[in-house]
């Protein structure tokens, strides 16, 4: 479902990641957020519900924050 709540907040944690991983592209970012997803619900990036990117990119951020801290 589409909710402009949903897509505000993805969005601005969006860009919260890419500063994380400044090296990746953006194209690159969302290529491993489709795979991830993918991954977890067997549809492509173009299937995904926000809710379900939403998602795929928290445990992106958790796995990269991992990652720098330790």
């Amino acid at each position: 479902m589409i909710t402009p709540d949903i897509r505000t907040k993805l969005l601005h944690r969006l860009g919260e990641v890419r500063h994380l991983c400044p090296d990746l592209r953006l194209g690159q970012l969302m290529t491993i957020l489709g795979t991830l997803g993918e991954d977890t619900t067997g549809r492509t990036l173009y299937g995904l519900e926000d809710e379900e990117l939403a998602a795929t990119l928290e445990r992106f951020a958790d796995d990269l924050h991992r990652r720098t801290s330790g």
